[in-house]
């Protein structure tokens, strides 16, 4: 049975969501709360993460899942949130979630979503595999890259790197073109497929 960490302050959302995942062969644990969802993950392994953004607390669900990145965990992650405005979706994509799901939501379309992202989290592109592209990328492609794969944002990699955001996110950009992906999580599986991390 495949486990899954809720991180949700909405405890009768929570509680409703648990119950209809325990239905469809998924264990929960529900967080309600940004120190116990980290506590959490540092002490369990899961299958992937359902995540609220909005914590009614300092730290978000994005900070928390940049925690989840930091513990080199990378099951799919899925938010569920509220927020729709193009900003916070902007942020959240930088933590390569699997999906975005607004609220309210149907909880058919969020267990379709997260069937496919249990199965296909492992799925690798035939490119994923092919290391002649990896051959194509710069020493520092490759150091951006594995970075990436961390779950690090392009502003802390720039941090780390000595460079601007904007110089990481243009070899980001490059990067996608040379290996013909689009997606962070593509990036991430291609490092994984290839051996790069």
């Amino acid at each position: 049975m495949n486990k899954i960490l809720m991180i949700e302050d909405e405890i009768i959302i929570a509680e409703s969501l648990r119950l209809f995942l325990k239905k469809n062969n998924y264990e929960a644990t529900i967080a309600t709360n940004g120190a116990k969802a980290i506590e959490t993950l540092q002490n369990e392994n899961f299958s992937g993460v359902i995540c609220d953004i909005n914590l009614q607390e300092k730290r978000n669900g994005i900070e928390i899942i940049q925690n989840y990145h930091d513990l080199n965990r990378h099951g799919p992650v899925i938010f569920l949130t509220a927020y729709s405005n193009p900003q916070v979706m902007e942020e959240a994509e930088e933590v390569s979630p699997y999906a975005y799901i607004i609220k309210p939501f149907n909880n058919q379309q969020l267990l379709t979503t997260l069937n496919l992202a249990i199965k296909n989290q492992f799925t690798l592109s035939p490119s994923s595999t092919d290391t002649s592209l990896a051959e194509q990328l710069s020493r520092r492609e490759v150091e951006i890259l594995q970075l990436l794969a961390t779950g690090k944002t392009n502003k802390i990699i720039g941090s780390e790197l000595f460079i601007s955001k904007h110089t990481v996110d243009t070899h980001v950009k490059n990067i996608k073109e040379k290996l013909n992906l689009n997606k962070k999580g593509e990036l991430i599986r291609f490092v994984l497929a290839n051996r790069l991390a």
